[in-house]
C-alpha cells in the first residue's frame, strides 16, 4: 500500500521483483543498485540464492511536490519459501516479473504470469505489471514477438528486454514500474484512499522482523537472526520529473497553428492516461508499432494498423492542460461507467500538441465486428452454415441494441460496431464519438434496424452466390418455425425482397 510518510513527507511505494527460480532477480537488483548509486541488503543467501529478499532503497523524482521513496524488493523463488514470496507480493504497488526468456525456461515465466494475473487484477486499482524479458543475449532466447503472442491472452503487460549481467534495460524496466506504481497512487488519491502515516515497514530490518514474526506465529522457526543494521548509503539521483503539468499557457489561434504529431510515449506524465495502470501498459505496447497519425480533410487525426486504431476528433484540442484534463476526466468516467458495453483494450490519452496546447486521443484495440464475420463466411460457408451466421449476427445485434439504448451513450449500433463473438455479451468495438449523438443508437423499431443492416448483405448474396435460393429458403423455414421472432420475420422478408428479378 503506498503511503505518504507523515514524518518525512515523502511518498513511499514498493516495487517487487518476482520470477521463477534462477531467472535473474538478485542479479537485476544488484545491477540496478549499482546504476542508481545505492546499496543493496540481502539478509541471507544460501548457495548464491536469496532466502528472504533483496532490498534496495532509492529516493528520486517528485509526485505532486513530494519526493518518491522507492522500496525495491525481490522475492525468493524457491517453492519451499512460497509463504515469504506471497507476503512480499501482497505489499507491491508494482511488480516486475523477471523472465528467463531462453526457450528451455520461458514456460516457467508464463506460469508465474498466470499466477500473478488474479493478484494484480483483483486489486482496485490494479497493480501494474512489467515483464522484464531477461537473458536476451543468449542464443536460445525466444523472439520478442513470440513472447508477446504468448502473453497477449494472459494479462496486459509491458515488455522490457534486459541483460541483467550487463545492466542493459534494467533501469528502464524499473522506471516503467515506478510509473505504473505512481499511476496507481494517483487513482487512490483521487478516490481519497491514499494512506498517510508511517509505513508498516520502513527498512530491510523491519521487513525481516515482520517476516520472521509471521513465520514464528505460524509455527516456523527460522534458522537466522537479524544482523546489526548497516549504515545507509547516500542517494541523490533523481528519476525524472513525474508530476503532471500544472502551469496555464496562453491560448492561441488553434486552427491556424501547425500541430505536433502525436507519438505514443509510455513514459508520459501520470494523470494524462486512463486507465491509470493498464493504459500505460497498453501505451507501451503501441509505442513499438511505428504508427504515425495523419490528418483527415475534416481535421481529425487517425492511424490504424497492427491491431490498433488511434483517433482524435478535430474538436478535441484544448488551449491548456487544465481544460484537457477536465475532458480526460469526463471521458474516463464515461468509459468506466459503461465498461460492460465497451470493448476492452481502450485507452484515453491527453498529449501535448505544441504551443502549450493538448489533444485528447483514444487508442482502441481492434476487435472483429459482425460485418467482418459475415464477409468472411460469404466466401466459404455452405448455405445452411451461412444462414446460421446471419441468424447469430441478427440476434447479437439486437442484444447490443438493447444494451446501447440502456447506456444512453449516443453511439451507433451497426454490424460494423458490434463484436462478433456470438457466445459472449456483445460489446461496442467502434471508436467513441467525441460528442454523443442522441439518435446514434438507432431508436427506431427493431425491424427497421435489421432491414437497414442486412439489406446490403442479402443483396450481395443474391448477386454473387448461385445458391441464393437455398439461403432464402433456409431463412423462410426459420420464420416458419419461429413466427413470433421479429428477427426471423424481418430477415425472411428482406431475403425475399433481395431476390433478383427473372
Amino acid at each position: 500500500m503506498p503511503t505518504i510518510h507523515s514524518e518525512r513527507g515523502v511518498l513511499v511505494v514498493r516495487v517487487v521483483y518476482d520470477g521463477a527460480p534462477l531467472s535473474g532477480k538478485t542479479t537485476t537488483l544488484r545491477t540496478l543498485a549499482e546504476r542508481l548509486g545505492v546499496g543493496i541488503s540481502s539478509p541471507e543467501e544460501r548457495d548464491g540464492r536469496t532466502m528472504f529478499f533483496d532490498w534496495v532503497d532509492y529516493v528520486g523524482g517528485l509526485f505532486d511536490g513530494r519526493q518518491i521513496h522507492c522500496q525495491i524488493v525481490s522475492v525468493p523463488g524457491q517453492e519451499e519459501l512460497r509463504a515469504r514470496r506471497e507476503h512480499l507480493l501482497a505489499s507491491a504497488d508494482a511488480i516486475v516479473l523477471v523472465a528467463d526468456t531462453r526457450a528451455s525456461e520461458i514456460d516457467g515465466a508464463y506460469d508465474v504470469l498466470r499466477e500473478l494475473r488474479p493478484r494484480c487484477r483483483e486489486e482496485q486499482p490494479p497493480v501494474g505489471l512489467v515483464l522484464q524479458a531477461n537473458k536476451r543475449d543468449d542464443p536460445d532466447a525466444v523472439a520478442r514477438h513470440r513472447i508477446h503472442e504468448a502473453i497477449e491472452g494472459i494479462v496486459p503487460v509491458a515488455i522490457v528486454e534486459t541483460i541483467a549481467t550487463t545492466g542493459e534495460g534494467v533501469r528502464e524496466a524499473f522506471v516503467f514500474a515506478v510509473r505504473l506504481a505512481l499511476d496507481r497512487v494517483r487513482a487512490l488519491a483521487d478516490a481519497g484512499l491514499l494512506h498517510e502515516g508511517r509505513p508498516d515497514v520502513d527498512g530491510p530490518d523491519e521487513l525481516l522482523e515482520e517476516l520472521t514474526s509471521l513465520e514464528k506465529a505460524a509455527g516456523v522457526s527460522p534458522a537466522w537472526e537479524p544482523a546489526p543494521a548497516a549504515e545507509p548509503s547516500p542517494f541523490e539521483v533523481e528519476i525524472a520529473q513525474l508530476s503532471p503539468l500544472r502551469a496555464a499557457v496562453q491560448a492561441a489561434m488553434l486552427s491556424m497553428e501547425e500541430e505536433k504529431v502525436f507519438v505514443p510515449d509510455p513514459m508520459m506524465p501520470g494523470g494524462f492516461i486512463w486507465p491509470p495502470v493498464d493504459g500505460r501498459t497498453l501505451l507501451a505496447e503501441v509505442s513499438r508499432l511505428d504508427l504515425v497519425p495523419t490528418r483527415t480533410s475534416r481535421g481529425d487525426w487517425w492511424a490504424s494498423g497492427s491491431g490498433w486504431r488511434f483517433h482524435s476528433s478535430a474538436e478535441a484540442l484544448y488551449p491548456d492542460a487544465d481544460g484537457g484534463r477536465r475532458a480526460l476526466i469526463d471521458w474516463a468516467r464515461m468509459h468506466a461507467v459503461h465498461s460492460r458495453v465497451l470493448s476492452s483494450g481502450r485507452t484515453v490519452i491527453l498529449a501535448g500538441a505544441g504551443s502549450g496546447r493538448f489533444r485528447l486521443w483514444q487508442l482502441v484495440r481492434v476487435m472483429s465486428s459482425l460485418r467482418e464475420l459475415l464477409m468472411a463466411a460469404l466466401e466459404h460457408a455452405e448455405p445452411e452454415q451461412l444462414v446460421l451466421h446471419v441468424r447469430g449476427a441478427a440476434e447479437q445485434l439486437l442484444r447490443a441494441h438493447d444494451a446501447i439504448l440502456r447506456s444512453e451513450l449516443g453511439i451507433p449500433c451497426t454490424l460494423w460496431t458490434v463484436s462478433a463473438d456470438f457466445g459472449a455479451q456483445p460489446h461496442y468495438v467502434g471508436l467513441m464519438p467525441f460528442t454523443a449523438d442522441p439518435g446514434a443508437a438507432d431508436q427506431k423499431e427493431i425491424p427497421a434496424l435489421l432491414e437497414r443492416e442486412f439489406t446490403p448483405i442479402l443483396r450481395g448474396m443474391s448477386r454473387d452466390r448461385s445458391d441464393y435460393a437455398r439461403i432464402r429458403g433456409s431463412l423462410a423455414r426459420w420464420h416458419a418455425r419461429e413466427p413470433s421472432s421479429v428477427a426471423a420475420a424481418t430477415l425472411a422478408r428482406v431475403a425475399e425482397a433481395a431476390t433478383p428479378e427473372t
